[in-house]
């Protein structure tokens, strides 16, 4: 008797586990170790932009890049998702795309406080054009909502680089989303980040 309930619970362990790992996706497992490296990417960069040009929008956006990146890394963690090759040194990323991104956006952000601003208003766009891919390829719920807060709070990113573009005298036109996604975007009234409240 004791040898079969042993062996039930055995049994019972492994179906757990495989439950437990098999919340999500190989896609989504890609998915979010991008995320986590590109919203790192974003914080890297604004603190340098912040650093160089003591410019309040850096300021603020760098301090939300880095909340976002501990909402990721919980998820992750909660979902047993493993940090592939991830580190908190300033600058460095193991994913070549975003490492050649990232060292190009610090070469033209150091031309001029609008040159910054361009590169930040690009990437915000590239940011929110592949939160939508990932969220497309998600079916985990939590990653879901975790990228609808994500895109939303880069909607707020994008308004307030566009905004601040403007006062510098440019109006940016976009590169990567739709004209009519963009203006949508612009159009629209920040939303707050209460989102982030359930993870």
């Amino acid at each position: 008797m004791k040898s079969l309930i042993t062996s039930l619970i055995s049994i019972l362990f492994i179906l757990y586990g495989v439950t437990a790992y098999s919340q999500y996706s190989d896609i989504e497992k890609i998915g979010l170790n991008y995320t986590l490296q590109e919203e790192k990417a974003a914080y890297d960069f604004y603190t340098q932009m912040f650093s160089k040009y003591n410019f309040k929008v850096f300021e603020n956006i760098m301090k939300a890049e880095k909340t976002h990146q501990e909402h990721v890394l919980k998820v992750m963690k909660n979902l047993n998702i493993e940090n592939e090759s991830y580190t908190e040194t300033q600058g460095e990323f193991s994913i070549k795309e975003i490492q050649d991104l990232y060292n190009e956006m610090l070469k033209t952000g150091g031309y001029s406080l609008t040159d910054a601003l361009l590169a930040s208003a690009r990437y915000e766009e590239k940011d929110i054009s592949d939160l939508k891919k990932f969220y497309s390829e998600a079916q985990n719920e939590t990653i879901r909502a975790l990228y609808e807060c994500l895109e939303s709070a880069s909607h707020n990113h994008l308004r307030a680089f566009v905004r601040n573009l403007k006062r510098e005298g440019i109006n940016y036109s976009p590169r990567i989303l739709s004209t009519e996604e963009f203006n949508l975007i612009i159009k629209s009234k920040n939303t707050p980040g209460d989102c982030f409240q359930n993870f």
